[in-house]
């Protein structure tokens, strides 16, 4: 499973006052342009919300800086890759819940090498700099409040991130996490696996010492392990929509 911006994000570029001056932006109707993704990055924040439709697994995420492994959570959307299995034929969101990697597009930020975060829009996609929608920046260069709420959201959404990674430090510290694999089979007969991920050991959290579970209470993130375990289940509804016995 993989959750690449590069899917998403093609000619991404720094908004400026002096090249973005007067640019309108245009909400996101047509969901085509995320049809190759078949896994998104999800926050903690959102775990509950989004483990009422969607599969929330965990991937691999590099090494910190003492060579630890790093993993962080994804919403799955398919089950193959570059599926996406929720946008329909004419590009509507085939569910309920939008994820917020989805929802701050087509903004994002950027970090420079000392760390700074730099707002930066997809040019190339068509609803950016054209007729129609609202103006990002007003002809004098600055902020419209349709800009704030896009920061606000990027903001939230780089905060959320790093709470997120506290979780996700103490699920690999406390051994928490497994291999997953999904198989099965299509239509015609074909197999299909699905690997990649982590998900939660059963067996090892029901052996975790009571103290180790009383933190995990206390830092509000054993909810969070329920609504993944939980999630797990929706994996049966990727297959229905793919047709896999």
């Amino acid at each position: 499973m993989t959750a690449s911006s590069s899917v998403l994000y093609h000619q991404p570029v720094a908004v400026t006052r002096e090249q973005h001056a007067g640019h309108r932006v245009a909400p996101v109707r047509d969901w085509r342009i995320a049809q190759g993704l078949n896994a998104v990055p999800v926050t903690a924040i959102e775990f509950i919300e989004a483990a009422r439709e969607f599969p929330i697994a965990f991937v691999p995420a590099g090494q910190d800086a003492q060579g630890r492994v790093q993993v962080s959570p994804v919403i799955l959307l398919g089950l193959r890759e570059g599926e996406n299995l929720f946008v329909g034929p004419a590009g509507e969101w085939q569910a309920t819940y939008l994820p917020a990697f989805l929802r701050r597009y087509p903004f994002a930020y950027a970090a420079t090498n000392d760390g700074t975060l730099n707002l930066v829009v997809d040019v190339a996609w068509p609803g950016f700099g054209g007729e129609s929608g609202d103006e990002v920046l007003d002809a004098a260069g600055e902020p419209t409040p349709v800009l704030h709420a896009v920061l606000q959201l990027l903001d939230n959404f780089e905060r959320e991130t790093a709470r997120t990674r506290v979780l996700c430090d103490r699920l690999v510290a406390l051994d928490l996490l497994r291999g997953g694999e999904i198989q099965g089979a299509l239509p015609d007969g074909q197999p299909l696996t699905a690997g990649g991920f982590y998900m939660i050991d059963e067996a090892r959290l029901a052996t975790l010492p009571d103290d180790a579970v009383i933190e995990l209470h206390r830092l509000g993130l054993l909810g969070l392990i329920h609504a993944h375990r939980v999630s797990m289940g929706h994996v049966q509804t990727l297959a229905r929509r793919l047709g896999v016995q």
